[in-house]
């Protein structure tokens, strides 16, 4: 009698995801003091001379604006490792699938065709706009695989053309709707490179039940995200329904994109890049690596935001571009990684 095949090498879809106490706990100690340290650095880099007496001051000049970028980063992150979850695709990320592309052409729109100019709007627009973007992405990409003659669960390559496909396509419209408006282009342009300056701690109001809500349904659903890693039939076979998971999940994770987007632009690689850093590290249990993708994440924004203070004084470069710059080779990292595994 032949014996079953064995899993191809390289995929998680039939693997036991792993929690080693011992890296666990090194994590644990670890990424708190990073964040402390990303904290202290933001704070007192870029804002003048620091005294003992100086502490509030210091606070109110960049208080506000490194506790968004905790938050951002926190969001961004946890939406990336929820996505590579339900997809089983290393290389899913808001960016990457096209989420930041639908919500800033809905921008886009809003501010063009309705004068949209207020964080609650942008917020809004960027929820619905993250949403068609992931229908659209997920369609593309199962008609691309039966088109190829594959299962009707689209690969990791497939998706992530399909992310790459969408975004080329809905930034070209954002480009030919704001050249006819130049008012528009100018609300637009700051918004569009992605940003955590200028920013206050009450412009988050309007965000702040969809960002509890996409935190406490992410950080709840660790266990099912690793059921759904060992693939449909297990997690069948456990008496979960994979489909309405990958929905809650799913619809949690683009709720946090749409809303670290709606607050301070698209900001990319961050989803990406943090728990392929975190997995070597810490092991592939969702469990722990949701939580700790949330606080590297907001490490990565915050330090981002800090680096470009002071590579261009005495202006600064947005967050948006930072993480861009730092995400490619890191992109480059991803792909190797994979290949080699």
């Amino acid at each position: 009698m032949s014996t079953p095949a064995a899993p191809r090498a390289g995929t998680d879809q039939r693997r036991t995801p792993r929690i080693d106490a011992r890296r666990v706990l090194a994590g644990g100690l670890t990424l708190p003091l990073l964040l402390a340290f990303a904290v202290a650095v933001s704070l007192t880099v870029g804002a003048g001379s620091f005294h003992g007496g100086d502490v509030s001051a210091l606070l109110a000049s960049r208080g506000d604006r490194t506790a968004i970028g905790i938050i951002v980063g926190a969001a961004v992150a946890m939406a990336g490792t929820a996505m590579q979850g339900i997809t089983r695709n290393p290389l899913a990320d808001p960016g990457i699938l096209g989420i930041n592309a639908g919500s800033a052409l809905a921008v886009v729109i809003g501010i063009t065709w309705w004068g949209v100019s207020n964080l609650l709007g942008y917020v809004l627009l960027s929820l619905v706009g993250a949403a068609v973007a992931a229908v659209a992405v997920m369609a593309l990409a199962t008609f691309g695989a039966r088109a190829l003659g594959q299962a009707s669960q689209s690969g990791p390559l497939t998706l992530a053309l399909s992310g790459m496909v969408f975004t080329a396509g809905t930034s070209s419209i954002a480009q030919a709707v704001l050249v006819s408006n130049g008012k528009s282009l100018d609300t637009y342009r700051f918004w569009q490179v992605g940003s955590v300056a200028g920013r206050d701690l009450g412009d988050l109001v309007p965000a702040v039940p969809f960002l509890l809500i996409g935190f406490l349904v992410l950080l709840a659903s660790g266990r099912r995200l690793d059921v759904l890693a060992m693939g449909d039939s297990v997690a069948a076979g456990l008496g979960e329904r994979p489909g309405r998971l990958r929905l809650v999940i799913g619809g949690a994770g683009v709720m946090l994109a749409a809303a670290a987007t709606g607050i301070a632009g698209p900001i990319a690689f961050v989803g990406l890049v943090a728990p392929h850093v975190l997995r070597p590290l810490i092991g592939t249990s969702y469990r722990v690596l949701v939580p700790a993708a949330g606080v590297l994440g907001a490490c990565i924004v915050v330090l981002a935001d800090t680096l470009g203070r002071i590579v261009s004084p005495p202006g600064e470069v947005q967050v948006g571009i930072m993480t861009a710059v730092l995400g490619c080779p890191a992109l480059l990292w991803v792909v190797a990684r994979m290949r080699s595994l």
